[in-house]
Formats: structure tokens, sequence, C-alpha cells
């Protein structure tokens, strides 16, 4: 016969024992957000992320960037490494995702498994048609793909080395 301490200690177990919590994958794209595609309505974006990722940690509105003056305000939702784009204007409309430095929310993935633990290295081999170029402005080493124009990796090592440090579909340099 168990010991009342075998039976307790059983049913503390179960208890403080995690439940699996189920995650809703979200698909980042180089043509959408999950299944938001790129210039599809903002407040649908929008409600579709915090469904699924929860309250941004980050949101934030903008004018718009002060080195291109037709550019439009901006609206932008930060989980952790992710941000998501919109332009609140107008009916509004998703712009795109940035991924930075840090860790995505769980679920998310990214284009051909490409991640901010990824080396420069590996990430040329893992995009197919990948071309790179150092550039001396944004100080990165960009790869692009002519089969996703939109889509844009880099490092910070001129060499290639390293280790990815930013990727996006929407790339503007006021971010």
């Amino acid at each position: 016969m168990p010991s009342l301490f075998a039976a307790v200690a059983a049913l503390f177990a179960l208890l403080v024992t995690p439940v699996p919590v189920a995650v809703t994958p979200l698909a980042l794209t180089p043509s959408a957000v999950g299944r938001i595609p790129v210039g599809g309505p903002a407040k649908a974006a929008e409600r579709m992320l915090r469904r699924i990722l929860g309250p941004p940690d980050r949101a934030v509105d903008s004018k718009g960037c002060e080195l291109d003056a037709s550019a439009e305000p901006r609206r932008s939702l930060t989980w952790g490494a992710l941000t998501v784009s919109l332009a609140p204007a107008g009916t509004g409309r998703l712009v795109g995702w940035t991924v930075g430095a840090g860790r995505i929310p769980p679920g998310v993935t990214l284009p051909h498994g490409v991640t901010t633990a990824t080396t420069v290295r590996e990430a040329i081999r893992a995009i197919p048609g990948a071309e790179t170029r150092w550039d001396e402005v944004f100080q990165m080493y960009w790869i692009t793909a002519p089969a996703e124009p939109s889509m844009m990796w880099a490092g910070d090592h001129e060499d290639g080395s390293g280790r990815i440090a930013y990727i996006t579909n929407a790339f503007e340099p006021c971010e």
C-alpha cells in the first residue's frame, strides 16, 4: 500500500506538471503575414496577430520618415524580435515584417528556415539563388534572391561571417 507521502507527492506532480499549450503557427513569407497578404487590411492583420501572439510588447505610431517627405505614417507592432509594420492611413494596409536580434515568438516560421540563429554562410546555402553584397551605407552584408525581390537577409560583418542579424520583406531605411 503506497504511503500517504507518496500519494501526496504524486498528486503534487500532477498539479505542477505544465500542460502543453497549443501554439498557433504563424508563417512570415515574402508576401504575407500568416493569412494576410502584404497590402491587405491593417485592421485584420492586427486582429489576427493579437489573437495568435497576444498583445504586442510595444506599439508605436510614427508620422513617417524624415528622410522621405512622401513616406506615410506607420504603426509598428513588436513581439520580441518580430516587428510588423502597418500603414494606418485611409483604410490601412499591411506593409510587412522585420525580424531583428532576439527571440521570435513561438510558432513563427521564416522563409527557408533562416533565423537570426542562422549563420550567413548557412543562409546563403538555404536561400535559392542567393546573391550577396556589402553595403557601406547600412554596414550590412545583404543577401537577396531574384525570385523573392521583397526579401532581404543581412549579417553585420563585411566578410560575410557571423550570424544573420536582420530579416525583412519590407525594407524601409527609416525604421
